[in-house]
């Protein structure tokens, strides 16, 4: 089959900021149809598919999580802080995009294990929470020098600023244990805290907790805003004061908020049915029927225990029939409209990954729901 040029971009996208420059080099990755590869942040798509091993006629390809991902020329400079998530087809399978890619998928790395995501913001708490660390783990950044960043819980960490990590053990200095998990100085411990610092080691909701210090059978209360001195090797023990039967509205907000930070629009509606919209998701380009939509899904009782599955969408919708997913008899009513269920079950059989409940949430069953509109039937 003959060579189709016309359909790879021979341009790189617009490069990401760049990091300050009196900060050491960061180590950069990839990875290649879900292998790991080692390579600097600035590279040609030829030198990233010799790395990989791929064979010189195949294509690389950037991910975008959508129908419209990325091919590349041999020669195009690749920045990684673009998105470093990469696949190969054979030249005659490349295919033109069809409209603007949308946000790429970021492989962030750590201890040589790739995790993947579309949010290149990230906390030090949510990056261990992706790869199912605790909160006591010690998280570093792996830098060209000697001395790697300690990430702490709060912290912001920036895809940009280098997407490789590692944890280790070690000493942490001043050390105290906290509802039976280590904490060092590089988690946030001093030699004076308050009550409030201590539970959020532990607590995304410091200020719904009990806090109390533990000497043998001896329990003495620490007031969140009371200071007391620490010493090494003490023991805390924190106790949420709002725990209710079923999910934890503290994950939901800060699962729904790391989409809004990027311009999604959701609503979170807590009755008479716990649920949550996704507001007008497009639907692909010249689609007849429908532009956009919004979508329900309902949140269950035991979540994130218990996987998030199927979706709503408003009764009369021109896209029922056509999504994948039968409709079904059961409607709800929200937000003033009633809505119908659709038989859609990505994480059960559907085509998306086994449900996770440390990795999938709120934030990643958008993807799951945005692919499920843009692939209706015409």
């Amino acid at each position: 089959m003959p060579e189709q040029n016309n359909n790879i971009t021979s341009q790189s996208a617009a490069l990401a900021p760049e990091t300050a420059t009196d900060r050491p080099a960061a180590k950069w990755a990839a990875t290649v149809n879900d292998a790991l590869v080692l390579i600097p942040r600035h590279a040609t798509a030829r030198l990233i598919k010799e790395e990989a091993g791929v064979a010189p006629e195949m294509v690389l390809v950037r991910d975008y999580g959508s129908q419209n991902d990325l091919p590349l020329e041999d020669d195009t400079k690749v920045d990684l802080a673009d998105g470093n998530v990469f696949y190969t087809v054979p030249r005659c399978d490349v295919k033109q995009p069809e409209g603007c890619p949308e946000k790429p998928k970021f492989a962030f790395i750590v201890d040589d294990r790739p995790e993947e995501t579309l949010n290149p913001h990230q906390t030090g708490r949510t990056l261990r929470e992706l790869f199912g660390y605790v909160p006591a783990v010690r998280l570093f950044r792996d830098y060209e020098s000697p001395h790697d960043q300690p990430i702490g819980l709060d912290e912001v960490v920036l895809f940009v600023d280098g997407p490789v990590f590692y944890t280790r053990r070690g000493e942490k200095g001043l050390t105290i244990i906290v509802n039976k998990q280590d904490f060092g100085e590089a988690d946030g411990v001093k030699l004076e805290m308050t009550g409030r610092e201590i539970a959020s080691l532990v607590s995304p909701d410091p200020n719904q907790t009990e806090v109390t210090q533990v000497k043998g059978k001896e329990r003495i209360k620490v007031g969140l805003d009371e200071k007391i001195k620490i010493h090494n090797c003490e023991e805390f023990c924190v106790i949420r004061t709002n725990v209710k039967g079923g999910f934890e509205i503290s994950r939901i907000e800060r699962e729904l908020g790391t989409l809004k930070e990027n311009g999604g629009e959701v609503t979170f509606v807590a009755t008479p049915v716990p649920c949550t919209i996704y507001h007008r998701l497009p639907t692909r380009a010249g689609y007849p029927h429908i532009n956009e939509t919004d979508v329900l899904v309902t949140v269950p009782a035991a979540y994130p225990g218990v996987m998030l599955d199927g979706a709503y969408l408003p009764v009369g919708s021109p896209l029922l029939g056509r999504v994948e997913g039968a409709p079904q008899g059961a409607t709800i009513q929200a937000l003033g409209r009633n809505w119908q269920l659709v038989s859609y079950h990505p994480h059960n059989g559907g085509g998306g990954p086994a449900w996770n409940k440390d990795r999938h949430g709120l934030h990643t069953y958008y993807t799951e729901v945005l692919s499920w509109i843009q692939r209706a039937r015409q």
